[in-house]
């Protein structure tokens, strides 16, 4: 957490009488994950990450990412969970060295499961007025770490359940996570594992919205263990 400085999160729309950032809709979940999305700035990423093009910054909480209910693309990626693309709250650190050492052209994307409270809110930027320079570089950012008082809420629980990397239609498509990724979503969502790649992704298709729905169901502990044998 130490080369972390805060979460980027960007609106048009933005004003001071928000409560909450709200996820994506679920009856969109066949082309984003349903999320609230952020940037994650370290001090090795600051100068060059590249944030999307609204009229208001909002920075967050660095505290928001000792919750579980989240997960980053190292590439913006709509959402979808990929092998070699995505990391869990469990291995934060790795993605961090991960997005040091990446020059992925449209930059990283943290993905939050729940709404984001404003509580979080540690500054707010209008860019309006600022010189393309300043915006290119993201000279505006501040160059230190940023939380308040607020603790994160460590009772949500993450929604892994979430097969669709195929439906991404953007640029830069990579390549389909491996049969031995997806016998590890079998084991989370609760399937036979026993079968080809294909199968598993059209069962957990099946459960996909139930599961968001009582993320309780997912075998969440196996799911962790998986990635420390």
């Amino acid at each position: 957490m130490n080369d972390i400085l805060y979460l980027v999160h960007t609106s048009s729309l933005y004003n001071d009488k928000w409560t909450e950032l709200k996820t994506s809709s679920l009856h969109a979940i066949e082309h984003q994950f349903p999320g609230v999305y952020f940037s994650l700035i370290t001090k090795d990423n600051i100068n060059s990450e590249k944030l999307f093009e609204n009229d208001t910054i909002l920075i967050f909480s660095k505290k928001l990412l000792e919750q579980e209910n989240y997960h980053i693309n190292i590439t913006d990626y709509n959402g979808f969970i990929n092998e070699k693309n995505t990391y869990f709250s469990w291995n934060l650190d790795k993605a961090v060295k991960k997005i040091k050492k990446s020059k992925v052209e449209y930059g990283n994307e943290v993905i939050f499961h729940d709404n984001i409270p404003m509580k979080y809110l540690c500054m707010v930027i209008n860019v309006k007025s600022l010189s393309n320079n300043i915006i290119k570089n993201n000279l505006m950012l501040p160059r230190y770490e940023m939380y308040n008082d607020e603790l994160p809420d460590k009772t949500k629980i993450p929604f892994y359940c979430y097969p669709l990397e195929n439906n991404f239609t953007g640029i830069g498509k990579l390549k389909m996570s491996s049969e031995k990724f997806y016998k590890k979503m079998a084991i989370l969502c609760d399937i036979n594992k026993e079968q080809s790649r294909e199968k598993i992704i059209e069962d957990i298709k099946t459960k996909m919205v139930e599961l968001y729905n009582n993320r309780e169901k997912q075998k969440m502990k196996e799911f962790k263990l998986l990635f420390f044998n």
